[in-house]
């Protein structure tokens, strides 16, 4: 029902746009424009709202055409830098890594009239280059309740009621404690994240601009101790054996077929779990750590849409995409997004989400820490662009035993090494200044 629910939105929403043109006395473009866009791909769920939202978008704006140039064989980052390297640099792009495009004069600032239609939009450098869409809600664990209850199971309240949980499970052998996408290297990020939030930077929150400066290494004590108990999660065999050839879109099913009792990601997976199986009952708890303290990921972030510098120039280009960020943004429209996404809002919008991500958003308020993902943060706690990737395949060796925890992060601090000498915010190296 839930999903015959979900589908009759989308088609509503698409349908309501086809009779409807451009507002009386809206500014539109005074010639067909062409705009390519890029975004990212990796999840099912975002990928059918922005074809709905740009169906939409056309019929209501029948002189502009979007052009969906997202590459479907690279991650995000590389296939931006792939188009930029052969002069095709998208029009309209879902804002990521805004503070490298921004110092690389690609993307252009936003006007102000499209910065005061969100609370709170964050800068970079004094100035806005994109639109913010939503708040992150916590990562956690989703997990199959009707097991859970079979089995006497509690949800987890410290680091080591979570271990005790995920060998009961293995040892009842009905199904993997936990399962992971790793086929798609930036779904490490989900787990990497929440073990970094609870044992690197909740033990020294400046770690990233510590490391510039040397005050810390990636070799010190308590990363080691912290990323130790990350790789113990797979080498203990609480995680599903194929995890290297599971992707992200997979680990839905896995939770429904029950084949795994549980995975971690982010309030976007709610609409997976309910498409893959609409009468599958689901929770959702946080991972405490040894001390029962909350350190959660979340909150608005330099996410969203931009425009490029080239589009800006052009006038009726320029317009086109403010249209389509208004449009987005529209109460109807961002309300279906929200709700298909389980996204929290940046705007004074009200939205009842239902039992699970109102405990996120509990959960959140409740945290003992809140901060940004470790590679979407800006100012001195921006790290080099290509080291995020660098680290996750680290994770990937852990994971799989191929490396020691202690090798992996020495040769994470000698990446770090390298690549800060070129890229250095606390010194200002490799920032480009007006």
């Amino acid at each position: 029902m839930k999903k015959l629910i979900a589908l009759m939105m989308a088609g509503l929403l698409a349908m309501s746009a086809v009779p409807v043109l451009a507002a009386e006395g809206e500014d539109v473009p005074s010639d067909d424009v062409e705009l390519t866009f890029l975004c990212g791909n990796g999840d099912v769920k975002f990928n059918e709202v922005v074809e709905t939202m740009i169906a939409g978008f056309e019929a209501e704006y029948p002189m502009i055409k979007i052009t969906n140039v997202t590459p479907t064989s690279s991650s995000f980052s590389e296939g931006l830098k792939s188009l930029d390297a052969v002069g095709e640099f998208p029009d309209l792009i879902e804002a990521r890594d805004v503070p490298l495009w921004a110092r690389a004069g690609k993307i252009a600032e936003i006007p102000e009239e499209l910065v005061s239609l969100v609370n709170n939009a964050p800068s970079y450098n004094g100035k806005y280059y994109c639109v913010p869409l939503y708040s992150a809600a916590p990562l956690g664990f989703f997990y199959n309740k009707a097991y859970f209850e079979e089995k006497g199971f509690e949800e987890p309240k410290t680091y080591q009621e979570f271990l005790d949980l995920c060998e009961a499970i293995k040892e009842d052998g009905q199904m993997a404690p936990i399962v992971v996408g790793a086929a798609d290297i930036w779904h490490v990020g989900f787990s990497w994240q929440q073990w970094y939030i609870n044992y690197v930077t909740h033990t020294d929150p400046d770690f990233i601009p510590h490391l510039y400066t040397g005050e810390a290494k990636w070799t010190d004590d308590y990363v080691v101790e912290g990323f130790t108990k990350y790789a113990d999660i797979f080498l203990k065999g609480y995680v599903e054996e194929g995890f290297m050839s599971t992707s992200d879109s997979q680990i839905a099913s896995f939770l429904v077929t029950g084949k795994a009792a549980m995975f971690i990601s982010g309030s976007h997976m709610v609409a997976n779990i309910q498409d893959a199986d609409p009468d599958f009952e689901f929770g959702w708890f946080p991972l405490y750590n040894e001390n029962g303290e909350l350190n959660t990921w979340g909150g608005p972030g330099l996410n969203g849409w931009m425009y490029s510098v080239d589009c800006a120039a052009d006038e009726d280009k320029a317009l086109a995409a403010q249209l389509w960020i208004k449009y987005w943004l529209r109460e109807d429209n961002y309300r279906y997004y929200l709700t298909s996404m389980s996204f929290l809002p940046v705007t004074d919008i009200e939205i009842d989400f239902g039992e699970i991500v109102n405990k996120m958003i509990a959960v959140q308020k409740a945290s003992d820490t809140v901060e940004q993902g470790w590679n979407n943060q800006w100012g001195d706690k921006e790290i080099p662009s290509a080291f995020r990737n660098f680290a996750y395949k680290i994770a990937q060796e852990w994971a799989t035993g191929a490396k020691t925890i202690e090798d992996g992060l020495a040769e994470m601090q000698a990446e770090w090494d390298i690549e800060s000498q070129s890229f250095n915010p606390v010194t200002g190296v490799g920032i480009a200044t007006e």
